[in-house]
């Protein structure tokens, strides 16, 4: 492929590249299919889902007993909520990710609202402190990193101030997990959810959830499914341990959790906080150009409270200009999306760049 031919990938908060190694690893499990399809599933549900698990748990350095692997973001999230009572006081950010906030709109909670302040950027921890005790709230439900800017928040202290004031927490971490370290033993956070077809390259059709004991013991699961093995039935009744495994459906998914777990060993290899600073070099040396360029960025130009995603204004048919150089972006909302990931390099930064200066012109 020439040069002016070249894909320019830069919009892994929109979808995450597959490689070829990655993939493979659900290709050969399904070429056992073809032979002997119900010795290698059962294989796969006796023995490969505990290593799968184990890979899971180990990446975000969670125990093995915390964490379900689900079909993604929204089916975790909408089954949390109908465990809930029905009256704890929500806190939700305005312009969060859908599939967060709009369960709790359905089930008519008692929502709290925040906004952004700076440029629909900055999230204020210190207001989220001030609703939690003004509003009596229950549990604060927000993404780690936001999807229209590309805002990273402070996880370490909002997880510290909703431990001081016994305040639930739920991060979604699709838009972070697989580009930004994260260890939640550090952390005191009580449910963590993502969808995998995202930072962490590993394709659609999965997700992690992480539920700490104390949330799973307050708010039984009220779904399960065989996989659970939480039920078990003698004397004509069954009785009922609730479990982390009754959010996992059955017949999981087993080719795109080895895909997964194939995308987690090659960022081992490389390292999360490898891979982290090279997402936010690009990402600051990205900043640095544009702020010289005749476009309207999202957010303050450097990288204090910013994960490897820059947004900018949609004018003057940019994003168009940017496709016909085969420049891959989002465009949502009159905005840009670009994102970084492990795979991008300065060449791609230098590419985009080029393209405004010329659509400048």
């Amino acid at each position: 492929m020439s040069i002016e031919n070249k894909v320019v990938y830069l919009n892994t908060a929109g979808c995450g590249l597959v490689n070829d190694s990655i993939l493979q690893a659900g290709v050969e499990l399904y070429k056992q299919f073809a032979i002997n399809s119900s010795g290698a599933s059962e294989q796969w549900r006796d023995v490969d889902s505990y290593r799968v698990r184990k890979t899971v748990a180990d990446f975000m350095n969670a125990p093995q007993e915390n964490i379900a692997l689900i079909p993604n973001f929204s089916y975790a999230m909408n089954a949390i909520v109908h465990s809930l009572k029905g009256n704890e006081k929500i806190l939700l950010y305005k312009k969060d990710y859908p599939s967060l906030t709009i369960p709790f709109v359905l089930n008519h909670f008692d929502i709290t609202w925040i906004d952004d302040e700076e440029d629909n950027f900055i999230i204020d921890i210190n207001k989220i402190d001030t609703f939690i005790k003004e509003k009596k709230i229950d549990i604060v439900a927000i993404s780690h990193v936001q999807w229209q800017s590309g805002f990273k928040l402070d996880l370490e202290r909002l997880s510290a101030i909703c431990k001081q004031n016994d305040v639930w927490l739920i991060v979604d971490a699709t838009q972070s997990l697989g580009a930004i370290n994260i260890s939640l033993s550090e952390w005191p956070i009580d449910v963590f959810i993502a969808s995998n077809y995202k930072w962490m390259n590993a394709g659609f059709g999965t997700g992690i959830l992480f539920m700490n004991n104390e949330f799973l013991q307050t708010y039984p699961p009220v779904i399960s499914g065989n996989n659970s093995k939480a039920f078990t039935f003698e004397n004509g009744t069954y009785s009922y341990n609730a479990n982390i495994l009754n959010f996992e459906p059955g017949h999981l998914n087993q080719f795109g959790l080895n895909v997964l777990a194939k995308a987690i060993e090659e960022k081992n290899a490389i390292g999360l906080k490898n891979i982290e600073a090279n997402n936010m070099f690009l990402t600051k040396k990205l900043l640095e150009e544009l702020v010289q360029l005749p476009v309207e960025l999202i957010g303050d130009p450097s990288i204090d409270n910013r994960a490897s995603i820059v947004i900018i204004k949609d004018k003057n048919g940019l994003h168009d200009f940017l496709q016909k150089r085969n420049i891959i972006t989002t465009s949502r909302n009159g905005t840009i999306r670009i994102s970084m990931h492990y795979h991008n390099t300065e060449e791609d930064i230098d590419a985009i760049v080029n393209a405004i200066k010329d659509w400048a012109k």
